[in-house]
């Protein structure tokens, strides 16, 4: 069930666009006929999505826009107005809002537009399920973030685990892309059956065909028994091949077989093995470029990267590490039964500000690092590693003269910067509520 906020003056239009939605059973909506009410709700509901008209009594959908981003910065917001202009369109674009449509509304195109929206809250929403479930603590923790990097991930996972279509996910190395196979799996009909896996680049040519394909009794010295390889014992389920870029011509055209016919015969053997699998593959590597080179097949990219997954790099999503290194505190101070209450605002600037070129595995050996080492009952900058602590460049100066209130002021514009003038980050780096922030923020700049 998704709570949905229609805000409109138009009773007529607002009540008739209720009953559409409570028709879907699928939709909680709650009702504003000003802006002042529709901020009102947002602050006191957990809204998921928000329609608003565009000029509201008091305050105007603008506004609405504003509170429902400061309330959570992936709510998706669609406008609309009779009075729609391209520069409203743009404008509201570029403060955040998801779509902008004109009336009269189409409410097919509508309801697409709010299913499409909700999708990655959707997959989000399963994947905070698997998060409650202590066995995938550690596996899906990576995934969870609310920054607008990931938004798009989740859209594509909510799309892609329920499919039978190959799968291929990219990024650095760090990123996560096996903890993205376990999430496509876990969410996925097939979440009861296999998921293998297999690390390509671990294995020799003659190896890495033995563990994928089996080989039967004295097919080559040391084959003392049948064995069944990982296509056999992924069937009807997932099989993930991981730093596929490394695998050789003569496992590629092995491959693309199995892609092509579903079947594949043991090494050393003649009988047909059909199978039901889906491969998701993995790599660091740009697959097109190797292509380009000759290193790998052109139609084997083809068939494998039906759906593409492109990680972003930790760096690219700083407002999710607040979120990510106190998962990481919870699950380590459980397992080295200790008890932190978290990060000093020092601690948690140094880990925000910083480029983890190791990505999320970097951030997570990094805490546990910092949850075994520390002597306090809470992290400090002292606890993390001499890299992650920022150097003197990126440190504040401030000269001698400054009464307190400037050197505040000062900090928090810093702060704010860093931040990329995101407010919820800037108040979790300073260690204040974001109410605080803004009441400083007032006293600064006329901010409310």
């Amino acid at each position: 069930m998704f709570n949905i906020l229609l805000a409109d003056d138009k009773r007529n239009i607002i009540e008739g666009l209720a009953r559409a939605f409570k028709m879907k059973k699928e939709y909680q909506v709650y009702l504003a006929y000003d802006g002042r009410q529709a901020c009102e709700i947002l602050k006191n509901e957990p809204i998921d999505l928000v329609i608003t008209d565009l000029n509201l009594p008091y305050k105007n959908g603008q506004e609405v826009l504003k509170q429902s981003l400061e309330v959570d910065a992936a709510m998706p917001v669609i406008l609309f107005t009779g009075y729609g202009t391209v520069e409203n369109a743009v404008q509201t674009m570029q403060m955040g809002a998801y779509d902008f449509l004109t009336k009269p509304v189409d409410l097919d195109y509508l309801f697409t537009l709010v299913e499409r929206a909700l999708s990655g809250k959707k997959v989000h929403r399963q994947l905070r399920e698997l998060l409650s479930q202590e066995q995938h603590n550690q596996g899906f923790a990576a995934f969870f973030g609310h920054s607008t990097a990931m938004q798009p991930i989740f859209d594509i996972l909510s799309q892609a685990a329920p499919s039978k279509a190959n799968i291929l996910i990219l990024g650095e190395s760090g990123v996560g892309k096996e903890l993205a196979a376990d999430a496509i799996h876990a969410l996925s009909p097939r979440k009861d059956k296999p998921l293998v896996k297999v690390h390509c680049a671990a294995l020799s040519e003659s190896l890495l065909e033995s563990e994928l394909f089996g080989h039967e009794k004295g097919a080559f010295t040391g084959a003392h028994h049948q064995k069944k390889g990982r296509f056999e014992l992924a069937d009807s389920g997932d099989i993930f091949l991981d730093e596929i870029g490394e695998i050789n011509a003569n496992i590629q055209t092995k491959l693309l077989r199995v892609l092509q016919e579903r079947c594949f015969e043991r090494v050393g053997g003649e009988q047909p093995i059909h199978v039901d699998i889906r491969i998701i593959a993995a790599t660091n590597r740009d697959l097109k470029k190797e292509v380009e080179k000759g290193n790998f097949r052109e139609d084997l990219y083809y068939r494998l990267n039906v759906i593409e997954i492109d990680l972003p790099p930790l760096r690219e999503r700083k407002t999710d590490i607040p979120d990510l290194a106190l998962r990481f505190l919870h699950e380590f101070c459980e397992e080295n039964g200790k008890k932190l209450s978290g990060f000093t605002p020092k601690a948690l600037y140094a880990l925000t500000n910083y480029d983890w070129p190791g990505n999320v595995r970097q951030l997570r050996n990094c805490i546990e690092s910092a949850v075994v080492m520390t002597k306090h009952h809470i992290i400090d900058i002292g606890d993390l590693p001499a890299s992650v602590v920022p150097h003197e460049e990126n440190s504040l100066t401030l000269p001698v003269g400054l009464t307190l209130k400037e050197m505040e002021d000062r900090y928090i514009q810093m702060t704010l910067q860093q931040a990329n003038n995101n407010k919820t980050q800037a108040a979790k780096i300073l260690g204040i509520s974001r109410k605080t922030l803004q009441r400083k923020l007032g006293e600064n700049d006329g901010i409310i």
